[in-house]
């Protein structure tokens, strides 16, 4: 699909906004990077220059087309009322005021939108496409006329497809020893839907930690961490009944669960203090553990943390009283 107005073009599409992401800049305006994979620090950078990829919202990522345009510009609209607005519902929850029912789904339409946008979530929707595909072409294949189907193709085509050849389709597609490649499609057909998701999110009991020591939150290329409860049925948790972590600012991490009490209270907040502030570590492992890549702080120092509590856990893991925790944590015996 052709593009019109070249000077119109946004080549560079973030997937996490840079609004949202410059509340976790440091005195030079930049973000302190740890790439969570290789645990190293990064050379800090503008937030222009991450969390983005080449036309990351064209129907095949880094092709330019005008879906990718359009959907660029509807996300810029969305990004300009929630940067305008977000501060105030920030002071509120800083300043001990009251959290309106509108503040709270300002945040939950934020979470929404930086839940469904990235990259984590096309993978999940690409992974979950193919493995769809695989088990109904798999349940094809195994069927005891599927020669039948094979004959219609050489019809078709004019060709004759030998036995041996047939057998090693049939192999690798009852095996699901292949791999299927899916457009941006379905992913950006979930964009309509944040609004529905944010009804989800503002419906959970929300726990705000606010950290008023030295270690402070930080944030990550997949901003929404999510915990799932131990499965109990066939289908699994619902949304609802899994914990989410998101933090909005370096001083403010929220915590959306399944509302445990029938109260109607669901904002609670909660400070930390230096006494405390293994729990923000605890969350700040959270955060990172579940990063595309990248984990994000206005500060080198909790990024430090981090790696180092990483470390640390392996080494304990391996101890005959860590592997004992693991197993146990993992039902395992």
């Amino acid at each position: 699909m052709p593009i019109g107005d070249q000077e119109q073009i946004t080549r560079g599409q973030h997937f996490v906004p840079q609004f949202y992401l410059r509340r976790f800049t440091n005195p030079k305006n930049e973000v302190e990077i740890l790439d969570c994979k290789d645990r190293k620090i990064l050379t800090p950078r503008g937030t222009k220059g991450v969390c983005y990829e080449d036309f990351f919202y064209g129907i095949r990522t880094g092709e330019p087309d005008e879906l990718s345009q359009q959907i660029e510009s509807r996300f810029q609209q969305m990004e300009d009322y929630i940067s305008k607005n977000i501060g105030f519902v920030i002071d509120k929850i800083l300043n001990g005021e009251k959290v309106l029912d509108d503040d709270k789904w300002l945040v939950a339409f934020l979470m929404s939108m930086l839940w469904i946008r990235g990259p984590v979530m096309r993978e999940q929707i690409n992974k979950m496409s193919e493995s769809v595909y695989k088990r109904v072409n798999a349940f094809r294949f195994s069927h005891p006329k599927v020669d039948e189907l094979f004959d219609r193709v050489d019809a078709e085509k004019g060709t004759t497809t030998s036995p041996e050849m047939r057998e090693k389709v049939k192999k690798m597609i009852t095996e699901e020893s292949y791999s299927l490649e899916f457009s941006n499609a379905q992913h950006m057909m979930m964009f309509d839907n944040f609004k529905g998701f944010a009804n989800l999110f503002w419906g959970q009991d929300w726990t705000v930690y606010i950290t008023k020591g030295k270690r402070k939150f930080i944030t990550s290329d997949n901003p929404i961490a999510v915990m799932f409860p131990k499965r109990q049925g066939f289908y699994g948790p619902t949304f609802l009944e899994r914990t989410h972590y998101f933090a909005l600012t370096p001083e403010i991490m929220i915590m959306a669960r399944y509302p445990l009490k029938d109260s109607g209270k669901k904002f609670h907040r909660k400070t930390l203090f230096d006494d405390s502030q293994s729990e923000v570590l605890r969350l700040n492992m959270i955060v990172s553990g579940q990063a595309y890549k990248q984990a994000y702080s206005n500060n080198r120092r909790d990024l430090e943390d981090v790696i180092s509590t990483v470390g640390t856990l392996e080494q304990f893991l391996e101890t005959p009283e860590g592997k004992k925790i693991y197993q146990e944590l993992n039902g395992k015996t």
